[in-house]
């Protein structure tokens, strides 16, 4: 019987004599190139050759018969180096702090003008509040009568708005001053305040970021203040922000609007935020928010014109 070691050496003598008549490469089957590769297993170990500077030889003949073999096999390629993969260490980033619990507010004694502008001073000045102020940005603060019938609530600070501190600048807040306009109600029946101090960040790719469960709840006593010192006749919620913030877990806005709720013993009235208006204006969408003004004015006492009764009606 052939040793298996043998023939893979004669294999090997005939390879080098084709190699040197100028073949290339040969052809074999799968179930002969599975036969070397047992009878490998079997052969004898291979002597170290002398390097081919040294004695002008073939460095194929001193290799390993299956690799030497296979280095010149039609389909068979000699393995790659393998580099080992460089690992980018990328610095983690640094935690961010959650928000604390919400804050215990307690108003000094004094008259309504007095009481409101400490309760300013301690919403400017609150930790947390400036913690997520960005360069250029301040705390927003509620604004208006402090004798006001109707008390707006607004969303979550927009970027002109954290940059004048005021709810309500912009686009949205000059509609919102127009509705005033058309139903007679002047700055000294109305206050405006946001739904939380700070612009909630980052954004999503679709612009501002909704604040979340937490950022309410931690603002919401800073609102709640604000309520008790003005003590108005109605609070209208402008969007769901709002509804939610002063209503949690009642109906979507779509659902809730033109629905009267309760806010400790205030009668609260959700409706839609004008940059809904802005980007669905639409007769149908401006009539809705407009008996919804109607029912304001109605619960806060003010007049209404059947002129005034009659706007975005179909003609």
């Amino acid at each position: 019987m052939i040793d298996p070691a043998d023939a893979i050496e004669a294999l090997l003598d005939e390879l080098k004599r084709q190699r040197a008549a100028g073949v290339t490469k040969v052809s074999v089957s799968p179930e002969s190139l599975e036969f070397l590769r047992k009878a490998a297993g079997t052969s004898r170990p291979a002597t170290a050759a002398p390097s081919p500077k040294a004695t002008g030889g073939d460095s194929v003949r001193g290799a390993s018969p299956v690799a030497a073999f296979t280095a010149g096999v039609k389909g068979e390629r000699p393995a790659t180096p393998v580099r080992p993969t460089p690992v980018v260490v990328t610095p983690a980033a640094a935690p961010v702090a959650p928000i604390p619990e919400p804050p215990v507010v307690t108003l000094p004694a004094g008259d309504k003008v007095a009481r409101l502008a400490a309760l300013h001073a301690l919403i400017a000045q609150c930790p947390e509040t400036r913690r997520h102020l960005l360069p250029g940005h301040r705390p927003v603060l509620g604004h208006g009568s402090v004798d006001a019938r109707i008390f707006f609530v607004g969303e979550a600070p927009t970027v002109e708005e954290a940059e004048a501190g005021r709810p309500f600048v912009g686009a949205s807040g000059e509609l919102l001053r127009k509705i005033l306009a058309a139903g007679l109600i002047g700055e000294e029946l109305t206050y405006l305040a946001p739904v939380m101090g700070w612009r909630p960040e980052p954004p999503t790719v679709h612009g501002k970021r909704p604040p979340n469960a937490r950022e309410l709840a931690f603002n919401l006593p800073y609102l709640r203040a604000q309520i008790e010192v003005v003590r108005p006749q109605v609070i209208v919620a402008l969007g769901a922000q709002a509804c939610e913030a002063l209503h949690p877990g009642g109906p979507p806005i779509t659902q809730a609007r033109g629905k009267w709720l309760d806010y400790q013993g205030i009668p609260l009235l959700p409706t839609f935020h004008p940059n809904y208006l802005l980007h669905n204006p639409s007769a149908t969408a401006k009539r809705t928010a407009w008996e919804d003004i109607l029912l304001v004015m109605e619960r806060a006492g003010l007049p209404i014109s059947d002129k005034q009764r009659a706007y975005f009606l179909p003609k």
